[in-house]
């Protein structure tokens, strides 16, 4: 079995871009997401992405760069990555999405490395996560 592996990034929505294009991230993420069998929670503040990704390391690499690659989003910041030794913070699904009304991302973004992803596991309950959406 390959071994697991983690991914923490921040971008900006690009200013020609709207938060309507959201929806359809999220819809075709699902997809892909599921298919390459990596679990994954999106946070949107309205102008920033943060995303955690978990999976095996060739597909959730190949996943942060095209999301690099991709024009909705600019200031792509990878803030840690690496093996996964403990338990995700996440559930089984394929592509989770929450709101964030806070400087939870500006404290995510200043901690960076693995200081960032315990971070983000604590900050999990506090993020408005979408309906029926498992808990953390």
């Amino acid at each position: 079995m390959a071994e697991r592996y983690q991914l923490l990034y921040l971008s900006r929505l690009s200013s020609d871009t709207t938060p309507l294009c959201v929806a359809e991230i999220v819809r075709a993420a699902r997809q892909k997401n599921q298919a390459q069998r990596i679990r994954s929670l999106l946070v949107f503040d309205g102008l920033r992405f943060c995303q955690y990704l978990a999976g095996e390391a060739a597909p959730v690499r190949a996943l942060a760069d095209r999301i690099r690659a991709d024009p909705r989003h600019t200031d792509f910041r990878l803030l840690h990555e690496g093996v996964l030794r403990d338990p995700s913070p996440l559930s089984r699904s394929s592509l989770g999405y929450a709101l964030c009304y806070d400087d939870s991302l500006d404290r995510i973004e200043q901690a960076g490395g693995a200081q960032a992803i315990e971070l983000f596991a604590r900050l999990l309950p506090s993020f408005d996560r979408e309906p029926g959406s498992p808990r953390p």
